[in-house]
């Protein structure tokens, strides 16, 4: 529609951008000329960068145009009379009355734009966080299907396609048993098809641990998560495929390292312990909570001092706190008074440190060498034994010469000395205490016992019954009740019977000193079968021997009775020779038990 624009002011600047735009489809406007008498108005200089023709004059532009439409925006009662007079035949008129209509629409154009760019930019905005999404979706490791509401694919991950081998056209639209078909996780398809339906019926996250068959033995942790729509009910479901292989070969691995370690500390002879900084209990081996009655569990989070006699865990305390202090491993020998006796350790003590090398706790490993002390400590009184058995031999040939020298001239004298001459009762005096000294050369001389053995194959309890026939003679047991407890048909032993019944002897003399010749001795036999040992028992019920003189009662010499203090020296070598050796321990009684232990070397009939 041709037209001309009568005034041109901001109204023309809108109507020329609507003719010159796609808004009018159903008006066009074909402007042939703006009029204004201004030839700087907004709408003239606006008409010109559109390449529309301007003037100043309403009547040269109103003919000759095949004018169709004039539109007066002027406002001015005067210039519509003046359009009025002018216009020609046919030609339609919009004043400016009715103008604003173009001016709205200008608006609504604008409005428009301005939607449109911001529907623009907000789908830029959304398929730019799409993309970032997608991006997102596409670096996680674990794969990821999206379902919705029919348990249809719509969407995956990069990690999920090249799981399969698939391309995401390939997978949407697809069912669990379509996308997993030709995988290892088909077989689990059943039971994912179940738990969609429980997700997308009770809005509540769901999770299983799937195993694949063997050989290709493969863990897959499975989580399927809903979707929740504005109404909060589920709209689709997010299956999350976490492979967990490598976590449950580890945690196999690392339960594997705990049980060879437990299996390490319980089976461990030593005492294992483990404690914090603060000195409480992490790990106790059963042979270590075994020694004090107690199990490994009473240890745990207490500190000794709480579970332990009370110089145990003085000793402990000590000793932990040096070796947290100066952050290196101790040894220490270490004497714990356990169950009415002394018992030995040697300990070493050593800082635990994390992978930052700070020390988080400490570990303690002791050895029981109490059984090794009492060895090398026999060894030692056998040392003593044998030194003084040299001596002994040597001193007594030499003193035996002159004693039966001096022993035969007293003797003889006394014989040519009627009764009542008064030398003869010192003559008498020389005679006893000469034979006394004789009889301790002869026990010296039996003490160093260089003589040939007489071993022979002997039933333990014959060999009791002889030394009894010669107690039994002795005024020192006048007053002292004897009893026997002899186990039938105990294995031979080698030994030479003479001397084993001098020890048995010697150990009975012993204990009738001790008891002052008043009490009751109990001689019993018996078979260890584990150390294949037979063992012969004096027991007397008397005062019992101290502690502390236990380790002295073999020494040569020693006594507290005021003997010459070789008997039991004598006895311990002569056990030693036959292989074996006399224990001490303390009768039910309160007394003292020597049991001579010696070897087994065969059974008797």
């Amino acid at each position: 529609m041709k037209t001309v624009i009568v005034g041109a002011g901001k109204g023309c600047i809108g109507i020329l951008d609507l003719a010159t735009g796609p808004f009018l489809r159903e008006l066009i406007l074909d402007v042939k000329c703006v009029v204004d008498i201004d030839p700087g108005a907004p709408g003239v200089l606006r008409a010109k960068e559109l390449g529309i023709p301007t003037s100043n004059d309403l009547i040269q532009a109103m003919w000759g145009k095949d004018l169709e439409l004039v539109i007066e925006l002027t406002g001015s009662d005067k210039v519509l009379e003046d359009i009025y007079r002018l216009l020609p035949h046919g030609v339609r008129l919009i004043d400016h009355t009715i103008a604003h209509i173009f001016w709205d629409l200008a608006n609504a154009q604008k409005e428009q734009e301005w939607h449109l760019v911001e529907i623009t930019k907000l789908e830029e905005k959304i398929e730019t966080e799409r993309r970032f999404l997608q991006s997102l979706f596409d670096t996680l490791p674990d794969l990821i299907i999206v379902f919705d509401r029919d348990k249809k694919v719509i969407r995956t991950n990069a990690a999920f396609l090249e799981f399969g081998g698939f391309t995401a056209e390939n997978v949407e639209g697809s069912t669990c048993f379509d996308v997993l078909r030709n995988t290892e996780l088909f077989p689990s398809c059943d039971e994912i098809s179940g738990i969609l339906d429980d997700v997308l019926r009770s809005g509540r996250q769901r999770s299983i641990v799937w195993q694949t068959a063997r050989p290709r033995e493969a863990y897959w942790e499975i989580i399927h998560t809903p979707i929740l729509g504005r109404s909060g009910s589920p709209e689709g479901v997010v299956g999350t495929w976490h492979r967990i292989t490598e976590r449950i070969m580890l945690h196999r691995e690392i339960e594997s390292a705990e049980q060879r370690f437990k299996s390490f500390i319980d089976s461990a002879h030593d005492w294992i312990s483990i404690k914090d900084l603060t000195g409480r209990y992490l790990i106790v081996n059963p042979v270590c909570a075994q020694a004090f009655g107690l199990t490994p569990g009473d240890f745990i989070g207490h500190k000794p001092e709480e579970i332990l006699p009370v110089n145990v865990a003085r000793i402990i305390r000590e000793h932990d706190t040096e070796v947290i202090k100066s952050s290196r491993h101790r040894t220490y020998h270490e004497v714990y008074h356990l169950r009415g006796r002394d018992r030995h350790f040697q300990t070493v003590r050593f800082p635990l440190t994390d992978h930052g090398g700070e020390t988080t706790g400490i570990c303690t490993i002791a050895r029981d060498v109490t059984s090794e002390k009492e060895l090398n400590d026999q060894l030692v009184q056998a040392a003593k034994l044998a030194a003084v058995g040299k001596l002994a031999a040597g001193v007594a040939h030499e003193i035996n010469n002159p004693l039966t020298g001096i022993l035969a001239f007293a003797e003889d004298l006394m014989s040519e000395l009627p009764d009542n001459h008064r030398y003869r009762h010192d003559l008498g005096v020389i005679v006893r205490e000469t034979i006394r000294c004789r009889e301790i050369v002869r026990n010296l001389l039996d003490f160093a016992r260089f003589e040939k053995l007489d071993l022979q194959q002997r039933d333990p309890n014959r060999v009791v019954e002889e030394a009894l026939l010669l107690v039994h003679k002795l005024p020192q047991f006048r007053n002292i009740s004897i009893t026997k407890n002899l186990v039938e048909k105990l294995p031979s032993i080698l030994c030479d019977m003479q001397q084993l019944q001098q020890v048995i002897l010697n150990l009975m003399l012993n204990s009738a000193d001790a008891m002052d010749g008043h009490g009751q001795i109990t001689l019993r036999t018996s078979y260890d079968v584990v150390a294949d040992k037979c063992i012969i028992a004096v027991e007397d019920n008397g005062p019992g021997i101290p502690d502390e003189l236990a380790d002295r009662v073999f020494e040569p010499f020693f006594s507290t009775k005021g003997t010459n203090g070789l008997g039991l020296a004598v006895s311990w070598g002569i056990a030693e020779r036959h292989h074996g050796t006399i224990v001490i321990e303390e009768s039910e009684q309160g007394g003292a038990v020597f049991k001579i232990v010696l070897p087994a070397s065969g059974s008797n009939d």
